[in-house]
């Protein structure tokens, strides 16, 4: 076929495979006898190639929006070079030519990857061919020199083919094409159904291992239909995050190039197409079926693409970095064992069974006895790397293994001790870091967007993410903190890390330090505790590294003015120093650095070992687990009514403050004990505002837990962006705010002087408070003021000795808050955004607070 016909035959594709079928090159064994018209094979390949590169160059080839993902994911293929070549599978073979034409475009007009700049894509027209092939020999020399000609080039011409498997199958190890594909030297794209790939490559190693399948469908098996959005977004401000306007304001050059996400009004619009072409600009990759594109292009493009009116907002792509006797502690151990009651007709056992608990991290070691123990088979049901060039979800860096087996590891090395709070739970492993455990923002969005896609499939009803970037770009505008808003309409509960930067290099406390995602409201925010290593938890305090809010991510409006988001952040505090927990075999962590683990946990020859780690991404596991089990204990719980039922049971520490601990200390006893007194009969999002909780025999349980001889009172409250809520009205009556893609904020409105007040979307029995308070250990409310009234939402409010905190203000260079704490620590980019800590945040890992730990 000519491309420039302009229509993608089925039936000649048909006709061709059918011919295609009849010739299996094996080791010179005869078929049927066929020549070819012309003797003169040295211009075979004229007559049997299209150079579809040149196609491009003419505006020849039919321009196409569709099959995005696969297009980027074939240029990556071929980009990073080595032996093995990208196929294109569907299930008959008919959309190939149109994904390949688009490849050739880019090519033609160089906004392909640097890696393929100046390459041609040249298609074996193999319905011509063999249309008019009357003998195998003739056929087979034609062939070979074509392939000779292509291999002449030194891997500048990539071969189109659209059947693979005539070529390339298992019974034709030995040929030329099979050889010059081993040896590194052919390029090619290949293409085949689905069932003659699985039939005569799949089934044999040898030729297996030297292709990348990328399955061309417009619906994933497993993914749910598409489903309506939630509503339109709020973008608020100038379209262009802070740190990428400073550096186009720097730059020497507006012919920089940068890797930028572009949040689109309409990412197939003609014009925005058009204008990122103009100026120069590779489109990288695009999020799913979302309006998010991630591209390459100049700085001078960016702001073309500013002053069009066709983008939302355009950030930067980020570098993304993870963050690192638990039954005991958090009084798991105490709710194992269910009885029959409270609606139930049986017993069971509370450990997240049937419930998906997706893990976006490093990768994860599945076979390890960590998610094997007890079980047949892995309970990592499902894996699949986003990492840009390496399809492996093994965990080299060692990072997620561990995070998975702190939320679900069954292992029973000394008596389970290590091991996790939902140790039933399904997991999903979603690789997004490399071996260094470093990613990016876009491969972070590409696994919430499969998570969005594939949730029903595996009952994903909480997504954990250790790791994070810097929180820059407002609530409003940051990509990561849409997407994980989206994974909360779906009924999906988000628990993120909330960071390792609480201190400095000196050891001085920093405030307005939370990562991006666990900015967000949506999210579950989890700081780290220490619990020295006991079961007790009187000796219980806030890891030192655990970094504090409040959030201080910002917008700018037309005049230039910053507008903080101020939000009170992390949710909850869980425990996250020095825990144990399962090692990749391995794994650069454990080889790098060794004191992570002992002899005593490093058992060699076993899949059984076990390593310490520290950080916030250790302790959001731990809430992970939590949720889980909730939702395993009552599957209707919507991710807001988690969030409120972690805060509302927490126990607050004396003498910490709100932007320390949030509500307080995680307590799956109390959390458990409340929930299972709910009705689980009710689709919750579609009750009246006003109805109640319990089930009708049910009263209210006593607000205190137990734990390991330490008896404490329940927060009794939750947080909402500025401010605390309180009544017993949150955890006994439906409130509209707990609907599917609302949280508390929703239900708060805020007067010309910035009072705030609740509206409609609660029910009577809630009350606000406008104070962040540093708690004395009883319930939310008690305690004295660290920050006083409005100057979370206020613009210049004075707080403490008279210092500004409000919009317009730095933070980060000395300045102080009420009894001299330091915000920042004067490493800056813009107005106190925080770099340059990745000292104190990796050592966090490796040493932790230096006190007693778990053994």
């Amino acid at each position: 076929m000519k491309p420039q016909t302009g229509q993608f035959s089925f039936f000649r594709k048909a006709i061709s495979l059918c011919l295609l079928a009849a010739f299996v090159l094996t080791n010179g064994a005869a078929v049927q006898t066929i020549a070819v018209e012309s003797d003169r094979t040295a211009t075979a390949f004229q007559t049997f190639t299209t150079d579809l590169t040149q196609l491009g160059r003419e505006g020849r080839l039919r321009q196409s929006s569709s099959f995005e993902a696969e297009i980027n994911k074939a240029l990556e293929v071929l980009g990073k070079g080595g032996t093995r070549q990208p196929v294109l599978v569907d299930e008959n073979g008919s959309v190939q030519d149109e994904i390949v034409e688009q490849i050739a475009i880019r090519v033609a007009k160089g906004s392909a990857p640097v890696a393929m700049q100046n390459r041609s894509i040249v298609k074996l027209e193999t319905t011509s061919l063999y249309s008019n092939a009357v003998n195998t020999t003739k056929l087979q020399a034609a062939l070979a020199t074509i392939l000779e000609t292509v291999l002449r080039t030194n891997g500048q011409t990539i071969l189109f083919v659209d059947d693979l498997t005539a070529l390339v199958n298992s019974g034709n190890h030995n040929s030329a094409f099979v050889s010059a594909i081993r040896d590194g030297k052919l390029k090619l794209i290949g293409g085949s159904s689905r069932a003659a790939f699985d039939e005569k490559v799949v089934t044999d190693d040898t030729l297996n291992k030297l292709f990348e399948v990328i399955s061309v469908e417009r619906q994933q098996s497993g993914e749910n239909v598409e489903a309506e959005r939630p509503r339109p977004r709020s973008y608020r401000g100038d379209n262009v995050s802070p740190d990428l306007r400073a550096m186009m304001g720097n730059s020497d050059s507006n012919e920089q190039r940068v890797d930028v996400i572009v949040q689109a009004k309409n990412a197939d619009n003609p014009s925005l197409r058009a204008l990122i072409e103009a100026g120069d600009a590779i489109i990288v990759d695009r999020i799913g079926r979302t309006e998010t594109l991630v591209v390459n292009m100049t700085l001078s493009t960016v702001e073309s693409l500013s002053k069009s009116g066709l983008v939302n907002y355009i950030s930067p792509d980020r570098q993304i970095k993870m963050q690192g006797h638990v039954e005991a502690t958090t009084g798991t151990s105490l709710m194992r064992s269910q009885p029959s009651g409270y609606g139930r007709s049986a017993a069971y056992s509370l450990d997240g069974a049937g419930v998906g608990i997706a893990v976006l991290d490093s990768g994860i070691a599945s076979n390890i006895k960590s998610f094997t123990e007890g079980s047949s088979t892995s309970r990592v049901v499902y894996s699949k790397s986003f990492v840009l060039g390496d399809a492996s979800t093994a965990d080299a860096y060692g990072h997620g293994t561990h995070v998975a087996s702190i939320a679900a590891g069954s292992s029973t090395r000394n008596n389970g001790a290590y091991r996790g709070i939902a140790p039933k739970a399904k997991i999903i492993n979603l690789r997004v870091l490399d071996q260094q455990g470093l990613g990016t923002t876009s491969s972070l969005l590409n696994a919430i967007e499969w998570v969005r896609l594939n949730h029903t499939t595996y009952n994903i009803r909480v997504v954990n993410i250790s790791l994070g970037t810097p929180a820059i770009d407002s609530m409003w505008n940051d990509p990561l903190c849409h997407a994980v808003q989206d994974l909360s309409y779906y009924g999906i509960l988000v628990v993120a890390a909330a960071g390792n930067n609480g201190k400095t290099t000196n050891g001085a406390k920093v405030y307005g330090q939370v990562h991006s995602p666990g900015n967000d409201p949506s999210v579950l925010t989890v700081g780290a505790s220490n619990t020295f290593g006991t079961d007790a938890r009187s000796d219980d305090v806030v890891a030192t590294y655990s970094s504090h809010g409040p959030t201080r991510s910002y917008s700018t409006d037309a005049s230039g003015y910053k507008h903080y988001d101020n939000v009170i952040k992390p949710d909850i505090i869980a425990p996250g120093n020095k825990l144990i927990g399962a090692a990749a075999p391995s794994s650069t962590l454990l080889t790098q650095y060794p004191g992570l683990t002992n002899t005593s946990l490093n058992i060699t020859g076993t899949d059984n070992d076990m390593m310490y780690q520290s950080g916030t991404s250790m302790a959001a596991p731990v809430a992970a687990g939590a949720a889980a089990l909730l939702f395993q204990m009552n599957p209707k719980l919507t991710p807001t009514m988690v969030k409120m039922l972690l805060q509302y049971t927490a126990q607050p520490l004396s003498g910490v403050n709100m932007f320390e601990q949030g509500a307080g200390q995680l307590n799956v006893e109390g959390a458990a004990r409340l929930a299972r007194s709910y009705k689980f009969d009710n689709d919750f999002n579609n009750v009246l505002k006003g109805s109640a909780l319990l089930q009708a025999n049910q009263s209210f349980p006593a607000a205190t837990s137990s734990i390991s001889g330490t008896t404490f009172t329940w927060s009794q409250g939750a947080l909402s962006d500025h401010a605390y809520l309180r009544g017993s009205s949150l955890a006994t009556t439906y409130h509209d705010v707990y609907d599917n893609w609302w949280w508390f904020e929703w239900g708060v409105s805020y007067s010309a002087n910035n009072t705030q007040s609740l509206n409609s979307m609660f029910a009577p029995g809630v009350s606000i408070h406008q104070q962040v308070l540093t708690s004395n250990g009883s319930a939310m409310g008690g305690g004295n003021i660290f920050v006083s009234y409005g100057v979370l939402v206020g613009d210049g409010v004075l707080v403490g000795d008279g210092v500004l905190i409000g919009d317009g203000v730095l933070i980060g260079d000395g300045v102080l808050i009420g009894d001299g704490v330091l915000i920042g620590d004067g490493v800056l980019i813009g107005d106190g955004v925080l770099i340059g800590d990745s000292t104190v945040a990796f050592s966090v890992i490796l040493n932790g607070d230096p006190t007693a730990c778990m053994q």
